[in-house]
């Protein structure tokens, strides 16, 4: 026996996106259908959630960073874009 979802949305949207599931040639029961699959199986949602960065996890990406060692070789590595822009060109 089969039973439903109910739920609540701007009827501009609703129509919107029927108009687009239709186009991609589906419907909405059959989208929820593959999302609730999704949510069984994966445990999560098919999409990121936003998260915040707690100070510890900010200072650990600026850390990877700043250990990535420059191009010391590479004549340009210390130029501005602007006298890379110059020196390509051949103007002084």
């Amino acid at each position: 026996m089969d039973a439903m979802v109910t739920g609540r949305m701007s009827q501009s949207k609703k129509e919107a996106g029927n108009a687009i599931l239709t186009q991609l040639g589906t419907n909405a029961s059959a989208v929820i259908n593959r999302l609730y699959d999704f949510i069984i199986e994966q445990g999560r949602l098919p999409f990121a959630e936003p998260t915040a960065l707690d100070a510890a996890e900010i200072q650990r990406r600026i850390a990877v960073v700043d250990s990535i060692p420059l191009m010391t070789g590479n004549r340009f590595a210390t130029m501005t874009d602007d006298e890379i822009r110059r020196e390509r060109l051949g103007v002084v």
